[in-house]
């Protein structure tokens, strides 16, 4: 049975290779975090390594970009699931702390690779009118990961040891290269002799800073709240009681509306426009995060849950989407390498800025900080960011 456009193109190129991905680094999410507290005894050396994993990639958004434009998609799919399969092969084998810091950044690195390869191959293997359902489908996988990631990597890093468990992401790792390898077509670039130039970067940022100013803005403020909710759901359900498995529970019931919601928001995208899910879903999110502070019990906890799993559902593939839209044709990499080191930033931010205002003030204020950041962001979407969506149509 033939797939429909544009998932027949992407299915084996893409979909499959980012199914054995999320589940390798969602459990990765899990395992690293434990393996570090169990080789130092310290909480706060296990915190450093998740950060560390964070630096490697802001460190390479723009450098994979940068190879991107010079060498095509197809090298930096590969590389970075090459680079994820040999640091997991390197963490089994060493339990020196230093070593685990560093590969935790590289870990990162090869990450922000793979994911930069595959946004920019999803924009040349699929038309633009499909690139809404094509991300939407993507990041229901990933989505789909969160699930089975952690509870694989827990169970085998559980009955067999911390080593067999990064070894199993390897082999994930791994057979996901080999996919690639094997269906990814070469798309090389037309690229001009400094594509790779830190100049011609600097010429993009330059070039294009009013779309970074304002639809980046938007973007970091998504991811930040996106990110901020991951650990200030767990963190109020903490503060009114709840014992863990109890907010395990709370957090299943708002992923499961996430994910139910990821392809719809993908259709929506492509027939109505990026608006259309771009601007409620920001609403939506805010609400949830005022909502929080306000939970008393299980039940608003829920509530509030519920909202912000249907924000995040609505949400679904709006940054990546709106980058495919506004990235130039001629150096769209370098475009892109840019655009995700702004949205990471707001990643890897949103637990930093919550952490830091929990301890300093408490948690109420530091979701409505995050609320208010995103109600800034969503005032840049309404008043100065348009429509990025050139065509959109029903196919």
């Amino acid at each position: 049975m033939r797939l429909p456009s544009p998932h027949d193109q992407l299915f084996s190129s893409i979909y499959i290779p980012s199914l054995l991905m999320a589940v390798s680094n969602q459990g990765m999410l899990l395992v690293l975090p434990l393996y570090a507290l169990h080789i130092s005894g310290d909480p706060a050396y296990a915190a450093l390594v998740v950060a560390l994993r964070g630096v490697g990639i802001l460190l390479l958004d723009i450098p994979a970009g940068m190879i991107a434009a010079r060498f095509g998609d197809r090298g930096v799919l590969v590389g970075g699931l090459a680079c994820n399969a040999i640091v997991m092969l390197g963490l089994a084998i060493w339990s020196n702390p230093w070593a685990v810091a560093v590969l935790a950044v590289a870990q990162g690195g090869g990450a922000a690779a793979w994911f930069l390869g595959r946004q920019s191959y999803i924009t040349d293997a699929s038309p633009p009118a499909a690139w809404g359902r094509a991300i939407a489908v993507v990041a229901g996988i990933n989505r789909g990961g969160s699930f089975f990631g952690p509870l694989a990597g827990g169970m085998v890093a559980e009955w067999l040891g911390f080593g067999a468990a990064f070894a199993a992401g390897a082999a994930l790792s791994g057979l996901a290269a080999v996919l690639s390898v094997i269906y990814v077509r070469e798309l090389r670039p037309a690229a001009e002799p400094d594509a790779a130039s830190l100049g011609l970067i600097g010429r993009v940022v330059i070039d294009y800073r009013g779309v970074f100013a304002t639809a980046g803005f938007v973007g970091l403020s998504l991811q930040l709240m996106r990110a901020g909710r991951q650990l200030l759901v767990p963190l109020f359900g903490t503060l009114i009681g709840l014992d863990a498995a109890t907010i395990g529970f709370v957090y299943s019931m708002s992923a499961i509306l996430d994910m139910a919601l990821s392809y719809p928001a993908g259709i929506a995208m492509d027939r109505l426009g990026r608006r259309w899910t771009g601007i409620p879903c920001m609403v939506v999110f805010i609400a949830g995060l005022v909502l929080l502070p306000l939970a008393q019990g299980f039940v608003g906890l829920v509530a509030a849950a519920l909202v912000l799993g249907l924000a995040n559902g609505i949400s679904t593939g709006i940054v990546m989407v709106m980058g495919m839209d506004l990235a130039p044709p001629g150096n769209r990499n370098q475009f892109l390498g840019v655009w995700r080191l702004i949205g990471d930033a707001g990643g890897v931010g949103g637990p930093l800025l919550t952490g830091v205002l929990a301890g300093a003030a408490s948690l109420a204020v530091a979701s409505f900080t995050v609320a208010g950041i995103g109600a800034a962001g969503l005032i840049v979407f309404l008043f100065l960011v348009p429509e990025t969506q050139q065509a959109p149509n029903d196919s």
